[in-house]
């Protein structure tokens, strides 16, 4: 099948992207047909799925899309790669500039011009390796099946495109490999103090006919960068359905025996999807993650990473797409709603951004409420007195929220967080209404009460300051967890 390098419509790929899968439950067979292959109907014996028809419809629309996209990229890079060559070997002679200040400013100029678009490439080419990262499992999980078509069989398909994928990533490094030095050539040329030793060229005309070739080929690669973004910018909108997709299948579906003895919580292979009108939202895309009892773990990461959706899963406040949150052992997500609240109620304690204190009771009874409904309010008054003193805010016990500053607010939460003494208090930006000063303050109350009682503390946040009052950082990116 032939692809143009960058098709002139992209309708013309668009056409490819559909599948189409039935069951034929007399025959126990299903077939399927994928719109980027040009053969003819795919057949499968219905006995050899042990997943779900879903699932499978899921992989082979990573193999569509392969399919589409693997050939005709390889040949862009393949391009690219030539042009980088040309222009390697003009920028290395480039030990020369002109006499006259007003034509050598203008080339100086134009040399800038092509350090920003090599950098632009250096953009593009990160994306391309997390498209060809993203698809290193389909291939092993389809080839499982038995699948045949009328031409030839599937599995040497996927056998060929993970001999693509492995030739295109080592084609990519060596194209990272040449911008990058190419990159430092011009930086060098560009920066006074190290290039006295370049030649002084007086003619004018001996100078231009002197970058002819850099010029030529430099416009090349303008023209290849321009088509690599078309291109990147139209597969990588489908990136965020497929990282969900690809991290889909590595789940293993009971991993409660791989849970340490000494854990709080565990997170097996959680998936969470949200839908916001036409668009689908993939806030967590596999997370595995295990807290110890008793730690001081911040989860950080930029705004949209998925880290409060994390946060409401652990606490049983959301459920999970797929995976499992294990709560001392206890698949939080099977219990019970009544053992769920109950659980809430005596084993965690919670802090929001927003303070959430009702506004008609005072601070004491904000403190007392947990208390109150768990009903374990026996020595409760004195708890209480202590736990406000504890927070610095004894003074203001009978004030109401209106009448309290925003640390004072923050300091209340915290409170009301630990009267029950729950195991394990979750803190979602604790400090994101508050001043520097002020969220340094409650970070530092926090890590006090943490030191005192040895209680598991889970603080999500987006700034790397107050993560670093933790023990533990978590480092979430797009849904899924990069360290820990």
């Amino acid at each position: 099948m032939s692809f143009p390098l960058v098709p002139s419509q992209f309708c013309d790929l668009s056409s490819k992207n559909y599948i189409t899968l039935w069951e034929l439950n007399e025959t126990k067979e299903y077939r399927f047909h994928l719109a980027a292959f040009d053969y003819h109907t795919f057949n499968g014996e219905l006995e050899e799925i042990s997943a779900s028809i879903e699932k499978l419809i899921d992989k082979l629309l990573i193999v569509n899309f392969l399919e589409t996209f693997l050939t005709p990229t390889l040949a862009r890079l393949k391009k690219m790669d030539n042009v980088l060559d040309l222009l390697e070997d003009n920028i290395s002679e480039q030990n020369f500039k002109s006499a006259n200040k007003s034509l050598q400013s203008k080339f100086e100029v134009f040399t800038r011009v092509l350090v920003a678009k090599l950098g632009s490439l250096q953009e593009l080419d990160n994306v391309l390796a997390r498209i060809y990262r993203l698809f290193g499992i389909p291939r092993a999980e389809l080839s499982q099946y038995n699948i045949k078509g009328n031409i030839q069989d599937l599995n040497p398909i996927l056998n060929r495109m993970s001999d693509q994928i492995s030739r295109s990533l080592t084609l990519l490094d060596q194209v990272s490999g040449k911008i990058q030095k190419c990159l430092t050539t011009l930086r060098n040329y560009l920066n006074e103090s190290m290039n006295s030793g370049i030649q002084v060229i007086q003619d004018k005309n001996q100078f231009k006919e002197n970058l002819t070739s850099l010029t030529r080929n430099s416009i090349k690669l303008f023209i290849e960068v321009e088509y690599l973004k078309h291109w990147v910018d139209y597969f990588g909108y489908d990136l965020p359905y497929f990282s969900f997709n690809t991290r889909l299948f590595e789940l293993d579906e009971d991993k409660s025996g791989q849970i340490p003895k000494d854990t709080i919580i565990s997170v097996r292979g959680l998936f969470k999807n949200y839908n916001l009108g036409r668009t689908t939202v993939y806030a967590l895309r596999g997370v595995d993650l295990d807290i110890k009892e008793g730690e001081f773990v911040a989860i950080l990461g930029s705004s949209g990473v998925g880290k409060t959706t994390l946060l409401n899963c652990m606490a049983g406040l959301d459920t999970a797409d797929h995976g499992k949150v294990y709560f001392r052992g206890e698949d939080l997500q099977q219990m019970k709603d009544s053992k769920k609240s109950e659980t809430r109620l005596k084993e965690m304690g919670f802090i929001f951004q927003s303070y959430a204190l009702l506004p008609h009771i005072n601070t004491e009874e904000n403190v007392a409420l947990p208390s109150t409904l768990a009903g374990t309010s026996g020595k409760l008054k004195q708890r209480i007195k202590d736990l406000l003193t504890g927070v610095g805010i004894d003074q203001q016990a009978k004030q109401f929220p209106a009448q309290l500053s925003g640390g004072q607010m923050q300091r209340v939460a915290i409170a009301r967080a630990l009267t029950n003494s729950p195991a394990v208090i979750f803190a979602d930006e604790p400090t994101g209404d508050l001043d520097s000063v002020t969220g340094k303050q409650v970070m530092e109350l926090m890590k006090q009460f943490h030191e005192e009682n040895k209680m598991t503390i889970i603080v999500i946040t987006h700034e790397k300051d107050i993560a670093e009052y933790a023990e533990r950082q978590i480092i979430m990116e797009d849904g899924i967890i990069k360290s820990s």
